[in-house]
This record gives structure tokens, sequence and C-alpha cells, in this order.
């Protein structure tokens, strides 16, 4: 199709039907919703499933990044789900200018703590569009749903989500993780229905070394195309976003270990908080990220999108190599009163000493800021991360929480960050 106006149109077409036949929960997102019903079961109006206090909250998620895309294979895209329930449904993302052809997609439960092996008898179709079985994700999609599908999960299941990305021609749109997800070899086709991992390979096709003293690259740490997974659940009242930049992310935390403070929080929370009273847990972190930028570009999407939100732990922390506390703490009240307004609570970690310039720890920028987080009570929650790892003279880490690069830090940091954190208060605070 060379006609530029025809193409656009035909796009324009694909979009309405998919919104005629949605998933979506939210007829005002969508301009509508379908009615048919799956052989499974449930609705594809998800509406009808809200029901006997059960409702959808996301209860995974990523960061969207691109890289190369797999060409005519499998991929099996790895997520830790964070709430129990019967029913799951997939949020994918295209933000690119060209389509994204999903051949077919399944979901079952991975076998063991890492590679692609399924649990036998696991594995379920997933459909779209009221039982299709292939769909074409249209180029700028911020939010594409599969159908509902019944499908028992547990608290810290780790979904296997295989995906057919069909033919040679795919936008390369992933998402942002800390373990590993794997794909087969360009060209193997159609497998999302075998239970075996057996030719996987890393999703990245990297085995990259890190040099000393930087951060750990997390070899194969993306997923294809996904967004969210969210469940149909009684096991929490709302969604725990951490919008964050490397620290969040997991950098120099062991790879497929789910030490992050996020993975570690996930676990006090189905430990410590009684079922119906939990957050999920949704982590937006990325590498290399500024306040100032999320604030301005990630908000919207990463935070107030999530489905069943009700807070977000913000700790984007480059922006002091080269702003002042100043300016770094209007970017926080603009996000605090952004979030106020949508009745989400904003809880605030202090900054670390390696989380910026060298420059911002003497000349007291670092130490502005974070008296502003822990005193002047505009957060909703905060938590002293600095307070526990800074050594004497503020300039770097107490050395049994450095990773070896005086940057980010290691378990043991992210684990006893996670201890300090007041999940209980956190999770209990009213709407602002």
């Amino acid at each position: 199709m060379k006609n530029p106006l025809l193409k656009k149109l035909s796009w324009l077409v694909l979009l309405i039907a998919a919104a005629a036949c949605s998933s979506e929960s939210d007829p005002v997102a969508n301009g509508g919703v379908g009615s048919n019903t799956q052989p499974s079961g449930l609705s594809c109006n998800s509406n009808g499933n809200a029901v006997d206090g059960a409702r959808w909250i996301s209860a995974w998620g990523v960061t969207h990044v691109t890289g190369t895309a797999p060409v005519d294979t499998t991929v099996r895209n790895i997520a830790r789900i964070t709430a129990s329930g019967n029913a799951i449904r997939i949020r994918f993302l295209n933000l690119s200018d060209q389509p994204m052809d999903i051949g077919a997609a399944a979901v079952g439960i991975r076998e063991g703590a890492t590679g692609a092996n399924l649990k036998l008898n696991t594995s379920k179709a997933i459909t779209f569009n009221c039982g299709q079985t292939s769909a074409t994700i249209p180029p700028q999609t911020e939010s594409f749903y599969s159908d509902p599908i019944l499908f028992k999960v547990d608290n810290q299941d780790d979904l296997a989500i295989s995906l057919h990305v069909k033919g040679a021609n795919n936008p390369g749109e992933f998402g942002a993780t800390w373990i590993e997800s794997y794909k087969l070899p360009n060209g193997s086709g159609n497998q999302t229905l075998e239970d075996s991992g057996a030719g996987y390979g890393l999703i990245d096709e990297s085995r990259a070394s890190t040099i000393p003293g930087t951060p750990i690259v997390c070899n194969g740490c993306t997923v294809y195309a996904l967004r969210d997974i969210e469940v149909l659940t009684k096991d929490a009242k709302g969604a725990m976003v951490f919008l964050g930049s490397s620290s969040f992310h997991g950098y120099n935390t062991s790879q497929n270990a789910f030490k992050r403070i996020s993975d570690l929080l996930s676990v006090r929370m189905l430990n410590e908080i009684t079922r119906g009273q939990r957050d999920t847990i949704v982590n937006r972190g990325i590498g290399g990220d500024t306040l100032q930028n999320a604030s301005a570009t990630r908000l919207e999407r990463d935070v107030f999108d999530t489905k069943g939100v009700s807070s977000v732990v913000v700790w984007v922390t480059n922006d002091l190599s080269s702003r002042t506390a100043d300016e770094v703490i209007a970017n926080y009240q603009d996000v605090i009163a952004k979030a106020h307004a949508k009745g989400i609570n904003v809880y605030c970690p202090t900054w670390i000493p390696g989380a910026q310039s060298s420059q911002a720890n003497l000349n007291g920028e670092r130490a502005k800021l974070n008296d502003w987080i822990l005193n002047s009570g505009e957060c909703d929650g905060v938590a002293d991360y600095n307070g526990e790892v800074e050594a004497p003279g503020g300039l770097t880490f107490l050395p049994q929480y450095n990773s070896g690069d005086s940057i980010h830090s290691n378990d043991a940091g992210h684990e006893l960050w996670a201890g300090v954190t007041p999940l209980n208060e956190w999770v209990s605070k009213g709407k602002p």
C-alpha cells in the first residue's frame, strides 16, 4: 500500500475493529466494549467479570525499551506475578511506527527457577478480539489487550507468556526486567504451546560480560511486546507502582534471583498483609532515568494508566549530576499534585550517595533534598534508604552494601531497604 493516506485509514479501521471487541474493562478508554463470550465462559467485556469482590489489577509490569526484534520465531517471556486469581489478561505495547504481528500466544507456568521449561499441562492459548488466535498490534499503540482467559495463578508464580512473533518485519519493542526471558532461533516459527524449553536461548542472544566496577549487564533481561499482566483478583485492593531508575531496575543485584527491593517487598506483602488488603507490586524501573524525564514522559503511561494503581514509590535518582535540589523538589511537587488529583499516594525514599555526582554530596545539594523528603511532609510516606547505607562523611556507601561501583547497592542493601520500608503503613494509608 503506497498511498500514505490509505495506509493510515487501514490502521484506523483496524483500531476501530479492535475497540469494538476489546477486553479492556474501561469503556471510556476504548470507546466501547464487545459483549461476545469466549469458550472459557469469560465475557470479552471484562466489566461482566468483576463480580464477588474480584476486579482487574495489574500484578506485573515493565517500562518500555527498544532492541532487535525476533524474526519468525517463538519468544518465551518470564514474569513473576504478585496476586492470585482465576483469570488473567495480557496488556501489550507497540510504540514504534510499524505494526507488530503476533501469530499465536499462550500462557503457562514456568518449571524451575530459570530456563524456558513449562510445568506439564499448564499451557493454554491466549486469544484476542473475542476469540482470534492471532493479532496485529497497530503502530503507536500504548495499550492492546488480549481476551481475558480462565487461568488459575498464585502470588509469586513465574508465568511464561509465549508469543509467535510472525514474519521478519516486526518492531523491536521490549520491556525492562531483571530476570531472563528466552527465544528460539530465528525462523523456528510457532511453538507457543510446547512445554519443553529445549532450544531456547536468551531473548537478546547475549552472554555479555561486564567490566569490573560498572553496572552489571543483565543478559536476556527484557520481555518482548509485554506491558502488564493483569489478574482478576480478590487478593489485592490496588497496585503499588515503583517508578525508578537503575536501583529500582535492579542494577548489580543478582540476576534471576528476585533480590530487588520490589521483589522482596512483594514477598513481605504476601506474608504480612491480610488477603484483600494487599497491594500488587509493579516495577517500572529503568536505568539512567531522571525524575525530570520520568515526571514529564513516563508518569501518565507508567503510573496513572496502571490498572488499579493506588500508590507510587518515586525513586528516580540521577538528576543531581546536573541540577539543583530545588529543581528536583519542584519535580516531586509536580508528581505529588498530579497523583493526588487522581487519588494516588506518593511515597519517597531518600537519595543514596552513589545516585548522583560527587559534587552534589560535597556541596550539600543531596543533603538538602533528603531533608525536604524527610521533613517537608509533602510526600505521603517516606523511607530513609540513605540513612541505612551512607558511610560516615556522606560521600559513599558503607562497604558492606557497596556493590563495587559506588553507585548501586548489592543484594544486602536491597534486603536492608526492603526491611526498613514501612510497608504496613503505606498499604493501609487512605487516599489523599
